[in-house]
């Protein structure tokens, strides 16, 4: 199963039940016309490193960028829209801690190292119908390498 699978699973959890869109930056800009709001919207995964490990298994990590946006109005200045701004951070940090809880039978299904650093970016007036938020750069490791497609 696709890793966008697990990650739209996280969303879904966060609350005020955010749209979830997946796909390019010109795909998302298209998309983006007719999404229901909040929306975080996934491009797909910039970096997937393969660490093999002496057990033989292997490690992937997967670089990541969501953009957690809210609809926002066309003549808003940046001051108008810093709350949605706190408001799509909150929605980034939640994504961080549940991610890290999130679960796929026995076992946890991301690992988020502590101290492990993510980027995290206000954004305005983003796609054709102006919205705002941030984005988050986030590398995520997985627990169960077999399980990819």
């Amino acid at each position: 199963m696709p890793i966008r699978n697990q990650i739209e699973a996280v969303v879904q959890s966060l609350t005020g039940s955010p749209a979830f869109i997946y796909g390019t930056a010109n795909e998302l800009n298209l998309l983006a016309d007719d999404a229901s709001f909040p929306c975080v919207f996934l491009y797909p995964p910039q970096t997937i490193n393969l660490s093999p490990q002496i057990n033989g298994s292997v490690d992937n990590t997967f670089a990541i960028t969501l953009d957690f946006l809210f609809k926002t109005d066309f003549d808003q200045y940046t001051a108008d829209n810093e709350t949605y701004v706190s408001q799509a951070l909150f929605m980034a940090n939640q994504f961080i801690a549940k991610a890290s809880a999130y679960r796929e039978g026995d076992g946890r299904y991301f690992k988020i190292k502590a101290g492990d650093k993510a980027k995290c970016t206000p954004v305005y007036n983003k796609f054709d119908v102006n919205t705002t938020g941030v984005s988050l750069t986030i590398t995520l490791a997985t627990m169960y390498f077999d399980s990819f497609q």
